[in-house]
């Protein structure tokens, strides 16, 4: 994602449900981060919303749309039905999750709140990681968007780990819930 191209129109709603012992993931996630994370992944104008919750609400919609009884780092509901159609979506980020994992991986909360919303954003514009093959392409252009924000390779400890099979990966927790019909990948 060079500085050159066109910048698409972005209409970006964040919601704040987290308490006040998530006060140093608001300070990290300021609106100007926000949006340059977003349009860093921005393929087409789109509307979101990026929603920060608690390990309550996160347990409850991933039970609700996945039927998995647990928090998860992110959810994102895309409501494109198509490819014609704008990108329109809800993330959803659980706080408690998205700290642990930066812990567990060694990496700052700022990385991987940019990480996983760039991620987010991909899944609303269409992109999957179900297949090793569609894996490896979100992964890489997560990689190529991340690094023109300054950001390390998320999946560089994967890639210098034994090849993988299609079991799943770190990021098998995060998932598209699309409320319509599957919408095929869009690209650029």
């Amino acid at each position: 994602m060079s500085a050159a191209q066109p910048r698409h129109a972005l209409t970006l709603t964040c919601q704040f449900v987290i308490g006040k012992s998530f006060a140093d993931h608001k300070a990290v996630l300021s609106r100007a981060n926000l949006r340059r994370w977003v349009q860093a992944a921005q393929l087409a104008d789109a509307e979101l919303t990026l929603r920060f919750v608690d390990a309550d609400e996160g347990q409850e919609l991933n039970r609700s749309y996945r039927g998995k009884d647990y928090a998860t780092n992110v959810l994102t509901f895309a409501y494109a039905q198509d490819e014609s159609d704008p990108v329109m979506g809800d993330i959803v980020l659980c706080c408690p999750v998205v700290e642990r994992e930066a812990n567990e991986q060694g990496v700052t909360l700022e990385a991987h709140y940019a990480h996983l919303i760039v991620h987010g954003v991909l899944h609303a514009q269409g992109y999957d990681h179900e297949e090793d093959d569609e894996a490896e392409e979100m992964e890489a252009l997560e990689t190529e968007i991340l690094a023109g924000l300054g950001y390390a390779d998320p999946y560089a400890s994967e890639k210098t780990a034994a090849p993988r099979k299609a079991a799943p990966r770190k990021t098998a927790a995060t998932k598209t819930t699309k409320t319509t019909a599957p919408a095929k990948p869009r690209r650029a």
